[in-house]
């Protein structure tokens, strides 16, 4: 069931991470729009990242709400979410 709300949700990744190219693709075949932050490009993403997160692992989800912020890390969990969420 999707609630289409992507609001909120930020995807911590680089462009030649496989795991990152897996999360992406799936993000692309649901057809939803997603914050991406490149932690290689910038310096500041990926200080975020670990502030946030603790490690700088991609790709990493942040999934913030106004009661919490969650940071998911590995592709498969992303991937699980992402579905359950947004699938039709």
């Amino acid at each position: 069931m999707s609630d289409g709300n992507t609001q909120g949700l930020t995807l911590y990744e680089y462009f030649s991470c496989p795991f990152c190219m897996m999360t992406r693709r799936v993000i692309q075949q649901l057809g939803v729009e997603i914050d991406r932050r490149d932690i290689l490009k910038n310096n500041h993403f990926k200080q975020e990242l670990i502030t946030g997160g603790g490690k700088s692992q991609v790709p990493c989800l942040r999934i913030e709400s106004p009661e919490q912020v969650i940071w998911m890390y590995e592709s498969r969990d992303i991937i699980h979410y992402l579905k359950q969420h947004f699938s039709n």
